[in-house]
């Protein structure tokens, strides 16, 4: 322990390797005692740094964007680390921290002592697998709400009378990705330049307007519950989606063939409802009606053939944290109007309420939202869904698995997933109360973006569609003002039918939920349309404008020609509210 405490300082270098992701590179790390810090990683498309100047944590994304880490999650993780850092964990008489003897177990093929290390600051535990005969450290599992980390340790060496692990293998269990790390150089009580440790002190600024300071009322489309925007890339125009639930901005696989832009390496990424396979790429410079950005690293996603089954036309992408967290962003649900501000020339005088909202690790807005006066938390700001949603860790434990409601499938990036949905009181939210909410929760495990412990739930446009937003990344913070549609009734599914385009866009039944006019009318899944009151499918005007004829009023009658099995039905459907 002497020996390890007059460690001062520490510099490492190694090798980093993404397994099967075709994603390799180097890292380099600095650290000062307690807790000061400095790592740089470089897998060549990406490269990502983060560090703690010992007043706070900071990092800079792989577009070199910088974010000073002020959520309460970080702050708590900080405070965690600066503890263990000054060796409270033992000491017998802590007051933060309880150890715990857990038995053997067998880690790295070798018999071992599993000890629990439990903290009253947050729900962190990190259970250490000691070698039962040479005592080294085998394994440690790290167990967070939203995420498991574990390392297997092995290759030790003595540096200065300190045995370290030269090898190290990380197992992501949420996404199943494996990261292999090789230290090359360990080097221990070299001075160290304490500016290292300070984040850059300009942010990065890659964006102009055509006027200077904003781009304001540019028209956006709101589809299905979704905002889309005309995005232009090497001159073609496309509409992409506007997602604060996105910490990435997401190019489409298939338009980044089209535009011809080299796609590299493979990961696993959270998507809503399971995992999808991200691969990454540099995008080039682009605009949206007088606002400009230089070229971006973006994510790689196949999304438009999701996005084509429910809406009927293809999508460039989706502009997510690394566009949004550039700007201050004012939308205009009831007039679709969204306006782009300079963070650093915006001044807000308005009279709506301001909310505090320290962005995530995950580079996202976590604001309170209560349900009925009760089930409330912190809720994800999510504007790429479109409804609002408990996700299932915080529905199973209120016992909304059981309730009554509506059965449907979620759809994501990530797959297809059962829901149920039904109509609450109310929801009470920026200081103003929207009354018989439609909110959806997950009927199963996931290991999506819905999945996690941390939040209650996902705020999403059938919501937020009530207000005025602002969202200011620089300061931190959401508005939220009255709209002019606040409170009105919009037009809600009467069907309990689940349509979307095929591969060969045909019109198909998705899903019938159970009691409700489509079923009672006898649809089945994998029911296609054919015609609907003696109108071809293809006169309808697409699979958006089917959708608004389930949305009439109650007791509206839809006359439906269905192939099944090879042969012709007609089903008589009559609309009937599904929350009366």
């Amino acid at each position: 322990m002497d020996k390890i405490k007059a460690q001062k300082t520490t510099h490492i270098e190694g090798n980093i390797d993404i397994e099967g992701a075709g994603l390799k590179g180097s890292f380099v790390q600095w650290s000062e005692i307690p807790i000061k810090s400095r790592q740089s990683v470089d897998l060549k498309i990406l490269k990502q740094t983060s560090g703690d100047n010992g007043q706070f944590s900071w990092g800079v994304d792989h577009n070199g964007k910088l974010q000073i880490a002020r959520d309460e999650k970080s702050l708590k993780e900080r405070q965690v680390a600066l503890l263990m850092a000054e060796y409270d964990h033992l000491n017998r008489d802590s007051k933060n921290f309880k150890i715990t003897f857990e038995g053997i177990d067998t880690a790295a093929g070798a018999p071992c002592y599993m000890v629990k290390i439990a903290n009253n600051i947050n729900e962190d535990i990190i259970i250490n697998y000691y070698d039962t005969l040479s005592f080294y450290l085998m394994k440690a599992a790290s167990k967070q709400p939203d995420r498991e980390i574990k390392v297997v340790f092995s290759d030790y060496r003595p540096v200065n009378g300190v045995l370290y692990a030269f090898t190290q293998r990380s197992i992501l269990e949420s996404i199943g990705q494996i990261i292999n790390t090789k230290f090359t150089l360990i080097e221990t009580n070299i001075p160290i330049d304490t500016t290292l440790f300070e984040p850059p002190p300009q942010d990065v600024s890659d964006f102009r307007f055509a006027d200077g300071k904003s781009a304001e009322n540019i028209p956006f489309q709101f589809i299905d519950n979704h905002i889309y925007l005309y995005v232009t890339v090497n001159g073609r125009s496309r509409l992409w989606i506007l997602e604060s639930g996105a910490g990435n901005t997401v190019l489409d696989s298939k338009y980044a063939a089209e535009l011809g832009i080299k796609t590299e390496g493979n990961i696993k990424g959270q998507g809503a409802g399971n995992l999808v396979d991200v691969s990454f790429a540099v995008l080039p410079q682009f605009n949206i009606d007088g606002l400009e950005f230089d070229s971006q690293k973006v994510a790689v996603i196949d999304i438009s053939r999701l996005i084509k089954k429910w809406v009927g036309f293809n999508v460039g992408g989706i502009l997510g944290y690394d566009f949004l967290s550039r700007l201050v962003t004012r939308i205009d649900y009831a007039n679709e109007r969204i306006s782009f501000y300079h963070p650093d020339s915006f001044n807000y005088d308005g009279s709506g309420t301001i909310l505090s909202a320290p962005v995530s690790q995950n580079n996202m807005f976590h604001l309170p939202l209560t349900v009925d006066g009760k089930y409330g938390g912190l809720w994800n700001l999510d504007l790429g869904a479109g409804e609002t949603s408990f996700h299932y860790p915080f529905a199973e434990t209120n016992g909304f698995l059981n309730h009554s409601g509506i059965d449907c499938l979620g759809f994501g990036a990530g797959g297809s997933f059962k829901e149920r949905k039904t109509q609450f009181q109310k929801i009470e939210f920026g200081g103003f109360t929207v009354e018989k909410p439609v909110i959806t929760w997950g009927l199963e495990a996931t290991k999506g973006a819905f999945g996690g412990k941390e939040l209650a739930g996902n705020i999403g446009n059938s919501l937020l569609r009530n207000f005025i937003l602002y969202l200011d990344y620089k300061k931190e913070r959401v508005i939220v003002e009255k709209g002019t549609d606040f409170g009105k009734a919009l037009p809600l599914d009467n069907s309990g039918l689940q349509v979307g385009l095929t591969e060969d866009s045909k019109m198909q039944i998705y899903f019938v939920a159970p009691n409700t006019p489509g079923a009672k009318a006898g649809f089945k899944a994998d029911d296609i349309i054919q015609s609907v009151n003696g109108i071809d499918v293809g006169y309808l005007g697409g699979i958006v404008a089917l959708k608004n004829l389930l949305k009439e009023k109650p007791g509206t009658v839809l006359t439906f020609e269905i192939a099944r099995g090879g042969k012709t039905q007609k089903l008589k459907l009559i609309l009937h509210e599904l929350y009366s």
